[in-house]
């Protein structure tokens, strides 16, 4: 393809270990070139190193800094026509308002988890919250990730409702409670990242859980948001948001092979 025909990507965070991978993942695409990095930890000849934003305007700003510099950056691309792919976790509600503003000629996408099994472990939450009457949730992150909660738990754990949370007083972890739901945090080196939803009723109880052991597994939902990205409306939140459709379709397929037998 040729370069002028090709999108422009600036990546916001590409020294960190997301960063490097979607660095990677973008640099074996034709439809798409890297026109620099935003990053203060960003050392490399690859690609320029990005520190204003006066003459650039890129087809598309990946941003995936961590919490602690999430809501300030969003400030600044807010400012820009860009479209957004926001995979930082710790975004604010005030940021989450100020997206949900934005031109609506460009798309914007929150995706808190780019991992499919995360994705979908949100949508049976959902399913299942509609006959559990309680819950809880256990995510596992390693030691340098800076926001507990993970805003995965967090999205999570603000997408049920009808629920009740009863407290854990033998768990060592963090604990914080999100739409009345508690939520326990642990970190070390053991870990990349883990959730466990807990779902229990009178007689019964329902576990969902989900273990990244690479963070190749995050290449799917990027590629997946890519290839969807311009037939989504102005402002998607969650990857889930997407594979829902998905999941109707294969669902309408199941039932209808059953209806054949």
């Amino acid at each position: 393809m040729n370069e002028k025909s090709k999108k422009s990507v600036l990546i916001s965070g590409g020294a960190g270990k997301m960063g490097k991978l979607i660095i990677d993942y973008l640099s074996s695409q034709d439809n798409y070139k890297i026109i620099g990095i935003y990053d203060p930890g960003y050392n490399s000849d690859d690609y320029p190193s990005i520190t204003t934003f006066d003459d650039i305007n890129p087809d598309y700003i990946l941003e995936f800094s961590p919490a602690s510099a999430i809501n300030e950056n969003i400030q600044k691309w807010s400012t820009l026509t860009s479209n957004l792919i926001i995979g930082s976790s710790g975004i604010s509600n005030e940021s989450i308002n100020l997206l949900k503003t934005l031109d609506h000629n460009r798309k914007v996408v929150v995706v808190p988890n780019f991992s499919i099994g995360a994705a979908y472990q949100k949508l049976l939450s959902i399913a299942l919250s509609k006959d559990f009457e309680n819950v809880h949730i256990i995510e596992k992150h390693h030691k340098n990730k800076q926001d507990a909660p993970s805003g995965t738990s967090s999205d999570l754990a603000s997408s049920l409702s009808d629920v009740t949370s009863n407290k854990l007083d033998n768990h060592d972890g963090e604990h914080n409670n999100i739409n009345g739901i508690n939520i326990y945090s642990e970190r070390g080196e053991e870990f990349l990242a883990e959730q466990i939803v807990n779902f229990k009723s009178e007689h019964e109880t329902f576990s969902l859980e989900h273990v990244v052991n690479d963070r190749s597994a995050y290449l799917y939902g990027i590629s997946l948001v890519f290839d969807e990205i311009e037939n989504l409306s102005k402002f998607t939140l969650g990857l889930e948001t997407i594979l829902a459709q998905k999941i109707s379709i294969l669902s309408w397929k199941i039932l209808d092979s059953y209806s054949l037998q």
